[in-house]
């Protein structure tokens, strides 16, 4: 099988541990042994290789999958790589063979130089040998499988005596051989079927006599992944993909079969065998690159004898058994990173341990290359652009990446997660726009925040940075919760008052609930409440409320979601003269607020800021009269590019009516915006809801079926265009409430 794991750079292995000694990788004969200050030269895999093969001289490797695969050989006495030419090609374990075809003809060529290569023309088999397929190689033996007289059977195809031989792995009469396994030096195990397909059998097969030797019953409902044999014992794994997966520990010879459960989660799938003297070696390979845990990824090996078992490595790419009994993997241990090691039996304590002899320089535990962490100290969120960049660039891209940030007062948080990890790049943005995870703008104030990118194969911990900063924003005339973006203020029947953001309101999703930053209760007593913006110079946004018997109430903005507002001050009585109430506009370009008003004989009156949160307001100056022609005005702030203030009011008739400002508290002569405005009940001016720079307006427009069981007043937005002959984009709805909350 190829099971291909790809790492992120080519391993240029460099010696370690004073170099490579015999026998675990011996030159070939008649080269000398390098001395011992000597530096071995480097061994290059390149990235994705598996190690096929590895014999006394070299090892056989292949990259790539399907018609880019790629394979090599690689000698370790000099480091020299050579790729093969294209085509199929298999390797023959524990030797230096590596095998190739040209149609029928397979050349098994000696890499390490000691014998001529043996060429092997399956086509003097006669018809029934083209048909067959090439299974593995075992020696200079070809085990290929194909079907006589309709049963599948396997054949053992070799050179002798210069002539090409096939020999039939007998069976009994009707039974046929499926599919094979390769189990070590010499044999390999075939699954044997009868006729009736009702039983089977794991049998192993002796090479050079072309016998099945023995074999071990198995359940007809049995999977079998894997299978090595050992001089004493056949082992193999059962059922890789199901909860009751095992090893079955077979003593040769017997029918005393011993099945030891393994309990480590995940799937076995892949997993392969490996013997080691009375020990075993399992893994699965690519844990390396795997996007979840699974304990059957790490190299571990169990004594055949005791049981005993432990782990060697986090993870192998491929695993093979070399010419001295031992194993070649490429794999990692957080300890030691990433490279090539061998796994051997130790000479004082006779137990498997790995040995790094080449390293790739690579880690094998997650680690940051670079990081991009959100800052410290004041953030001014508007000079940032609206964005806070973070993120990751990672040492392999399987990890799972994220930025949890927390707002200390009000305990929201949010969290960003990186890109889903898999395959390609290594680069992670975590960047921030400011909302949390419902759509919300984010509110200013004390935040800490964690990055933290996971291994996604679960090898190794976690990479961790924490911090903390405070975000700023300028205010905005209708931010009362000090997020930096627009409210709309909402009174229920009841007289609680609360806040909606405009942006987390044209974000949501159907039948998503909206936040709503709660103000407080016994509100009702006002018959008017008139956002202001700022008139106090603290530049949060403020309102005035007008109780019911006239006395008018200033409410100074604190900026804050928890306590928008300070507590009231009285600023006068005898405002009951007035209809009409409208603020939020500087209307005499000194850099304040003013309020404007109209009384029941259509006379609109001025009332200045001061900046004063005692006294807001100076005394009031006419403007003019005729003003009850309409029966609402809005003060917009700047919609046509001027730095004063403009207005809009509404006649009788819905049309529609632009009054520019001329920054001394008077107004150009009236232009006709448009009719149709008479559907809305109300036309709030709310600031830049879009973000663009201009203000907007919304509508609030009641459902008009009355036999709805929850009635909304729909919120429709006008853009600003910057245009004083058509200063707003035709309307967008922009999101829904209650039609019992009294907006403004």
């Amino acid at each position: 099988m190829n099971r291909t794991l790809a790492t992120t750079v080519a391993l240029v292995l460099a010696v370690t541990g004073g170099g490579l000694t015999a026998p675990a990788f011996a030159a070939p004969p008649g080269t000398p042994a390098p001395a011992p200050a000597e530096v071995a030269p480097p061994l290059t895999v390149p990235a994705g290789s598996e190690v096929v093969s590895a014999g006394r001289t070299g090892m056989f490797t292949r990259t790539g999958t399907g018609t880019g695969i790629v394979h090599r050989w690689t000698r370790y006495a000099d480091g020299v790589t050579t790729t093969l030419p294209a085509g199929t090609s298999w390797g023959s374990p524990g030797t230096d063979l590596v095998v190739s075809r040209a149609g029928a003809v397979y050349t098994l060529t000696d890499m390490g130089g000691a014998a001529k290569p043996v060429v092997i023309d399956t086509s003097v088999l006669g018809a029934s040998a083209a048909g067959y397929t090439l299974r593995q190689v075992v020696g200079t033996t070809l085990v290929m499988s194909g079907r006589v007289d309709g049963v599948d059977r396997h054949h053992l195809v070799s050179l002798e005596d210069g002539e090409v031989v096939s020999r039939t792995v007998p069976l009994p009469e009707g039974w046929d051989s499926w599919r094979d396994y390769a189990t070590g030096p010499g044999t390999f195990a075939v699954i044997l079927r009868s006729p009736d397909t009702a039983s089977r059998r794991l049998g192993v097969v002796d090479v050079a006599t072309g016998e099945v030797v023995e074999s071990y019953a198995l359940a007809y409902t049995t999977s079998v992944e894997s299978v090595t044999v050992t001089p004493t014992h056949a082992i193999w794994l059962e059922n890789a993909s199901s909860p009751d997966k095992r090893l079955v520990v077979a003593p040769r010879g017997t029918n005393q079969a011993q099945p030891v459960p393994l309990d480590s989660p995940g799937t076995a799938t892949g997993a392969v065998l490996h013997t080691l003297g009375d020990w075993i070696a399992h893994t699965k390979p690519g844990g390396g690159t795997a996007l979840s845990p699974n304990g059957f990824h790490q190299v571990t090996v169990r004594s055949v004898k005791t049981g005993a078992a432990f782990p060697l490595l986090d993870h192998a790419t491929s695993l093979a058994p070399d010419a001295d009994g031992g194993l070649l993997a490429v794999g990692g241990t957080l300890a030691q990173g990433e490279g090539l090691y061998r796994i051997a039996l130790d000479a004082d304590t006779g137990r498997p341990a790995a040995t790094l002899v080449r390293s790739s320089g690579q880690p094998t535990a997650l680690t940051a290359l670079t990081q991009t962490l959100p800052p410290t100290g004041a953030v001014d969120f508007d000079r940032a652009g609206g964005r806070l960049p973070a993120g990751w660039t990672l040492s392999r891209p399987n990890a799972k990446t994220s930025l949890t940030l927390r707002h200390t007062a009000s305990g929201r948080t949010v969290k960003i997660t990186g890109k889903t990890p898999g395959e390609g790049a290594t680069t992670f943005p975590l960047d921030w726009n400011g909302l949390y995870d419902d759509g919300l703008p984010a509110h200013n104030g004390a935040y800490t925040w964690t990055m933290r990118a996971e291994p996604a194969n679960g090898v190794g911990p976690a990479v961790e940075r924490q911090g903390a900063f405070t975000l700023t924003r300028a205010p905005r005339p209708h931010d009362f919760d000090g997020n930096g973006s627009p409210d709309v203020l909402s009174r229920t029947e009841s007289g609680h008052l609360g806040a909606y953001d405009l942006r987390q309101l044209r974000s949501l999703k159907p039948f998503q609930q909206p936040y709503e930053a709660q103000i407080g209760g016994g509100w009702n007593i006002y018959d008017r409440i008139t956002p202001t913006g700022d008139l106090a110079g603290t530049r949060d946004a403020d309102l005035v409320a007008r109780d019911r018997s006239g006395v008018l109430w200033f409410y100074a903005g604190k900026g804050t979601h928890k306590a928008p507002f300070a507590p009231r001050t009285r600023i006068g009585g005898g405002w009951q003269v007035y209809d009409k109430l409208t603020g939020g506009s500087d209307l005499t370009g000194d850099g304040r607020n003013d309020l404007l008003a109209t009384d029941r004989s259509g006379v609109l009156w001025l009332y200045r800021g001061t900046g004063s949160a005692t006294a807001p307001f100076k005394p009031r100056v006419k403007i003019g009269g005729g003003w009850q022609v309409y029966n609402q005005i809005t003060a917009t702030g700047d919609l046509a590019g001027a730095a004063a203030g403009d207005l809009v009011a509404r006649d009788k008739d819905g049309v529609l009516w632009l009054y520019l400002g001329r920054g001394d508290g008077t107004f150009a002569a009236r232009t006709r915006i448009g009719g149709g405005w008479q559907h809305y009940q109300q036309i709030l001016a709310v600031g830049d809801v879009d973000g663009d720079g201009r203000n907007d307006v919304v509508g609030e427009e009641v459902d008009g079926n009355p036999a709805a069981d929850s009635p909304q007043t729909a919120l429709l937005l006008h853009r600003g265009t910057g245009q004083w002959a058509t200063p707003f984009a035709p309307r967008q709805h922009t999101g829904s409430l209650w039609s019992d909350h009294q907006l403004h």
